[in-house]
Formats: C-alpha cells, structure tokens, sequence
C-alpha cells in the first residue's frame, strides 16, 4: 500500500482543518463509553494508538489517566501538543510507525487498556503488518486488559463496491474532497469483514472479542447490521495468562 497522506505536511494540515474538526463534538461520548468498556481505575495506563491530534488522548488524560499517544503525523502530533497544553493535561505523544510497536516498546503487559480508532491504524499499515500489529497491541496489555478498534465493515463493500473497492485484495481507494472541493485526501484501506476481524483478534491471543456497529459521536454496544459503515471490535486479553 502506499504511504498514509497523513505523513504529507500538506494533507494533514487538511485533514486538522476538516476531518479532526468534524469530529470534535463527539469525543466526550465516545470517552465515557470507553472509559465504561476498558474498566479503567483511577490512574489507568491507556494506549492510544493512531491518536492523531490527540482527542481522545486528551480527554482520557483530563479524567486522571496516564495517556501514551502514538502517531505516525509530526503535523498531528504537534496539534496533538498544542491541545494539551491548552488543556492543562501531560500526555506522552510519540511519532511513530505503529507497524513498529515492538521496537518502541519493549516491555509486556505494561497498558490498562488500549483504543485504535477511526481507520487510524488497522488496514493501513500495509501487506502482511496488520496481524502483526494485533499481537503487539495483546503483548502490550496486562492480563484481563481491554483493547477497543473500529474499521470499516467490509460486507458493505461486497455488496456495493463501486469503482473504488478492489475484490481481489479487499482494499478501498478512499477519498474525501476537502478545502471547499479544492484538495482531495486519499488512502488505500484493507477492509475486513465481521468475522475476519474477530479471527485475527483470536489468533493474535485475545480470548473475547465481541463485535458491534459503530457511529462515530454516538458509541455503544449496538447491532452490527449489514450495510453498517463502521464496525467495533471490543477485546480483551485472558486474564490467566
């Protein structure tokens, strides 16, 4: 695949002006649901990973967590700063490749919970990468921990493709007009479907995986139904490991 657009200064200044921003006004929600899934205590380690400008991250930090934020963009990452100054919260924000987990992170089962949320790091990493990156993701977790993803549901794609859905790799050729129609954002994203995406959690080492519909503003344990835009897997790691 090729390079994530959020890696273009160009792009990703685009994308804080006009994606980020949209969704802004639902972190609130999608927290408190998360806060609810991951079980976190006072003073939970959380992992947020394709934290882009931190919205998220910042929000678990503001309610007393410790947040470690991972990224690919030094555009989103340096937004991603600037918020949480103004925020009055410490968030460890780190510019990385998540392909390169296990590199940057060496010590097992040292996170209360992890999220990977809006396409931002399953089925863009590449070829072969994003099994890899679901068993860093359970290396990472304590026992009993809880990891929560959302991805796009690849049975909406079977059923209606169009020209921009490629049935031999499963991959999307996503694009978003941007800057009044002026600029465009694109990505290839590999799309799994419901079962897919549990049996990677599965063979990755998760020992539940429950999957639902998701919509962004509005999280909640609801139906996964066919035409559904996004999914959510909610897994966690065996507690008797």
């Amino acid at each position: 695949m090729p390079k994530s657009p959020w890696e273009n200064e160009e792009m990703a200044r685009l994308s804080l002006s006009s994606v980020d921003t949209k969704f802004l006004p639902g972190t609130a929600q999608e927290v408190d649901f998360l806060e609810q899934e991951l079980s976190l205590c006072p003073g939970a380690r959380v992992l947020d990973l394709g934290c882009g400008a931190g919205r998220h991250s910042i929000e678990l930090a503001r309610r007393g967590y410790e947040v470690v934020g991972v990224d690919i963009s030094p555009i989103m990452l340096e937004a991603a700063h600037e918020r949480a100054s103004a925020a009055g919260v410490k968030v460890e924000f780190i510019c990385m490749d998540l392909a390169d987990l296990s590199e940057r992170f060496s010590d097992e089962a040292s996170f209360d919970g992890a999220i990977c949320l809006c396409e931002s790091g399953l089925s863009v990493l590449g070829q072969h990468k994003d099994f890899r990156f679901l068993q860093n993701v359970h290396r990472l977790l304590k026992p009993g921990a809880s990891f929560v993803l959302t991805g796009l549901n690849a049975i909406r794609r079977y059923r209606s493709p169009g020209p921009v859905f490629d049935f031999m790799t499963a991959v999307v050729h996503w694009s978003m007009p941007v800057n009044d129609g002026k600029d465009t954002l694109s990505e290839d994203i590999r799309v799994y479907t419901p079962s897919e995406l549990r049996l990677m959690l599965k063979l990755a080492g998760f020992g539940e995986v429950e999957i639902y519909g998701t919509t962004p503003g509005n999280f909640g344990r609801s139906d996964l139904v066919i035409d559904a835009i996004e999914m959510m897997a909610i897994a966690k790691r065996s507690a008797d490991i």
